[in-house]
């Protein structure tokens, strides 16, 4: 992931610690944070080298999200804090992940088969961005559109990045994903997103033939974790828990200048630790 962010945006600017935090404007001010659609801003091996960095910068406002499973700092800079977020992984192993699933999950992908949905691999990348935006701009989300196509055009091209649509019996698509490896033999659902079905609770048994055949491709090529990509919209939370997912920490770094903090915490409330 992290290749295919800089091969689409070669001219971010890194940070003294070599992390992909490129600084842009947002809502007036100059900010620096995780890249846009990145899951965390990569792994790294020295704490005292990230902290340095988030100090010494002039940005107004720094959000960076750190790796799944990383503690956060013991020491952090001046108005700097630890937001407690998190993610869901599933082992995957030799058995079939599906046959592991929680009985209502298993039940939801047989009845999707008996009424005739079907999955495949998908190069599409305009009905893959016109997916994902229909979820974003029904959340409310801000996305560009021609951003989010130069890096899936980049991140397709990588050999461990798989991405599927689920049609209905009359071929419509319903809903689709790419899946990209992450460090640690880890896949992450990334970008997702799916139309609106006429039929009550089509669009969950797609979504659940998609996850089901992306994990199943997934153990097949060696992977050793599924990462359900951690959206902290409660309803999605709970959907990727009962698939049988796990919580996994994931902690958001943010500084801010104080006379900022009382205006985020009416925009931006998730940036503070409830």
């Amino acid at each position: 992931m992290n290749a295919a962010w800089d091969r689409a945006f070669p001219n971010v600017l890194h940070d003294a610690a070599g992390r992909r935090v490129p600084f842009h404007m947002k809502w007036g001010v100059q900010a620096m944070g995780t890249p846009p659609w990145a899951q965390d801003i990569g792994p790294f091996e020295d704490e005292a080298a990230l902290c340095e960095a988030i100090e010494k910068t002039p940005a107004t406002l720094t959000v960076l999200d750190l790796p799944a499973g990383t503690s956060a700092p013991q020491r952090l800079p001046g108005q700097t804090w630890a937001v407690q977020r998190h993610t869901r992984h599933i082992t995957l192993g030799n058995q079939d992940p599906v046959e592991q699933w929680p009985t209502t999950r298993r039940k939801q992908w047989r009845r999707a088969e008996r009424e005739g949905l079907t999955v495949s691999r998908s190069t599409d990348l305009n009905l893959l961005v016109a997916l994902h935006q229909a979820a974003r701009h029904r959340k409310g989300i801000v996305s560009d559109k021609n951003q989010l196509r130069r890096l899936l055009e980049e991140l397709m091209k990588e050999p461990t990045t798989h991405a599927w649509v689920v049609h209905n019996a009359g071929g419509d698509a319903i809903c689709g994903g790419v899946f990209h490896a992450a460090h640690a033999k880890r896949c992450v659902y990334g970008f997702g997103g799916q139309f609106r079905s006429q039929h009550p609770g089509e669009s969950s048994r797609a979504t659940v033939l998609l996850i089901g055949t992306a994990m199943r491709y997934a153990a097949q090529e060696g992977t050793m974790t599924f990462d359900f990509g951690g959206s902290m919209d409660p309803g999605v939370d709970r959907f990727y828990a009962e698939f049988g997912a796990e919580a996994v920490p994931k902690i958001r770094l943010v500084k801010m200048a104080p006379w900022w903090k009382p205006i985020m915490r009416w925009r931006r409330p998730d940036l503070f630790d409830s």
